[in-house]
């Protein structure tokens, strides 16, 4: 590259997971990184006292106020997405939620952290529907491994995670790096009622140790993963950004970076920041990587235009912010005849895969049925109350409701469409006067036809299970899984990066994390935005090589 004084070999945007796992490799090679945050630095000690006097804590209806993002910082420069942030202008809303804070919104995720199988990489081959990935299972797979180590994941090795009962699967040339959780006496009973009916348990990989892991301490089933693990012992981005910066890596928070600047050759030469004052800076480097999530990292590509690049940076396929997915999915509460005490232990861990791959797969998408093990008790006071219910009869009554209620949740695989997309606003700005994100989405016949089959298990699971079905929400409820937004393809007139998470169309930048994906499976897509990133941190190392 040019020889001319860069401020760094390597710019970052963005210090979650994904920005942190680049950076921390950068690092160690002795690469001079700087990290770009738009958020500010959090303590774990700040969100769990914020969290504790919060009065609401495991909310599953009351939304903007919900427990995993009241504790969590919202200045003016960086909006909440708890709040109006997302402008939602489709038939379909998609209100995401993710955190704008140094490590970014592993903070508060559920820690379920799972691979793709093989016949995810090829779902058009296969089954006529969305994109095929540019290579398959096995040239990932040593990569999930990398990943599974560098983010202390706990898993039952041995386990078929088809869902079907059967063999190990899929493929590990590597163990789990620590065991996985015991479970409680929830999960045992569920799996021995659900069983009946032919449903096989899974338990999820998952981001807690069980045992001590680097400087975290063995799970002590806090049950408060979301909104944030008390004790670290639950993984999360600012673990690898405080790695990155114990190695030489230069953090820079509060800084929102709106605009990208790229060459006549194609080369990114530099990045416009602004601070909470509205003061703008700027930086240069050599490579760049953009880590900022599936929302902002297409924002922040269309918004950097110029006379050169009318559409924005990498955007010469017109892909940039289409082929928005995520885990549309729905939901059944259910009430038991018995006491299981849902709560002990972590809030994700049972799931059934009964639907997660085969031939159905042209006719309606794979899907995962997971066991919130949370236990809502503000909601059931909050109702029991309003109804009049007092004194002991309340007592009584939140003990009940907390030893019986279920929640069973569906997370299904949605396509890559290219009409559902993030742009930025035209009418709507900040504290700061970037514009807003504006997403348009939406779900077709496929998404429907895994609806209905979902409500027949759902049907199934209550008589299993001997419960009264309370209620079933089947109104697109959001998993907070983004994916798809600056999509993989080997071919640059149909996608935004290539094979090695490259843009197509400039040189020294490549994209980390789950929206270069080109198929959702139903699965959690952390594990794999982590595995694709360490792979990318490699090929552009080997590119910083062949410049040196």
């Amino acid at each position: 590259m040019s020889a001319k004084k860069v401020d760094a070999d390597v710019i970052i945007i963005g210090s979650g997971v994904m920005g942190g796992l680049v950076a921390t490799q950068m690092a160690k090679a002795g690469k001079s990184v700087i990290i770009l945050e738009a958020g500010p630095r959090v303590s774990r000690q700040e969100i769990v006292e914020r969290f504790r006097n919060s009065p609401f804590k495991m909310s599953l209806t009351n939304i903007k106020l919900q427990g995993v993002g009241s504790p969590y910082p919202n200045p003016p420069h960086i909006p909440s997405t708890y709040g109006d942030y997302l402008q939602q202008v489709g038939p379909v809303k998609y209100p995401t939620k993710y955190l704008r804070v140094v490590g970014g919104t592993t903070w508060h995720f559920g820690s379920a952290l799972w691979r793709m199988i093989p016949n995810d990489f090829k779902l058009n081959t296969l089954y006529g529907r969305g994109r095929d990935w540019p290579f398959g299972y096995d040239e990932l797979e040593s990569w999930y491994g990398k990943a599974e180590h560098e983010l202390g994941v706990s898993g039952m090795d041995g386990q078929d995670e088809s869902g079907q009962g059967g063999k190990a699967w899929p493929p590990r040339s590597t163990p789990f790096p620590m065991p996985g959780l015991p479970t409680s006496y929830m999960f045992d009973r569920l799996t021995e009622m659900l069983g009946k009916g032919g449903y096989n348990p899974v338990l999820e990989p998952n981001g807690r140790a069980t045992k001590p892991w680097g400087k975290r301490p063995k799970c002590g089933g806090n049950n408060n993963c979301n909104p944030v693990c008390p004790i670290a012992a639950k993984y999360d981005g600012s673990m690898h950004i405080d790695e990155a910066e114990k190695l030489g890596a230069t953090l820079l928070d509060n800084a929102v970076v709106y605009r990208i600047e790229a060459g006549d050759d194609g080369s990114i030469t530099g990045v416009w920041y602004k601070k909470p004052d509205g003061s703008e800076h700027h930086l240069t480097a050599n490579y760049f990587v953009l880590a900022a999530y599936g929302i902002e990292s297409p924002k922040l590509l269309l918004m950097s235009t110029s006379e050169k690049y009318p559409n924005g940076i990498a955007n010469s396929s017109d892909q940039v912010g289409r082929n928005l997915m995520g885990h549309t999915g729905i939901s059944m509460n259910v009430m038991m005849s018995e006491d299981v005490w849902p709560g002990q232990g972590p809030t994700e861990l049972l799931v059934y895969l009964n639907n997660r791959d085969g031939a159905f797969r042209k006719d309606f998408p794979s899907y995962k049925i997971k066991v919130r093990n949370t236990v809502p008790t503000a909601d059931y006071a909050a109702s029991l109350i309003e109804k009049g219910v007092l004194g002991s009869k309340l007592d009584a009554e939140i003990r009940r409701q907390s030893a019986r209620s279920l929640n069973f949740a569906i997370d299904f695989e949605t396509l890559p469409l290219p009409e559902n997309r993030v742009t930025p606003s035209k009418t709507k700005k900040d504290a700061i006067g970037i514009p807003l994100p504006e997403i348009y989405y939406s779900v077709t016949d496929y998404w429907h036809a895994g609806k209905e089959e979902g409500i027949k298990d759902f049907h199934k699971f209550a008589e299993l299970l001997n419960a009264e079905i309370l209620s079933i929400d089947t109104k697109f409820q959001d998993r907070q899984h983004i994916m798809g937004t600056t999509i993989m393809g080997e071919d640059a007139k149909t996608s935004v990066v290539d094979s090695n998470c490259r843009t197509h169309d400039h040189p020294n930048m490549w994209i980390a994390g789950t929206s270069v994906m080109p198929s959702a499976s139903c699965m959690n897509p952390t594990l794999t935005g982590a595995a694709l990133s360490l792979r990318l941190a490699e090929h552009m190392l080997q590119t910083m090589g062949q410049h040196s």
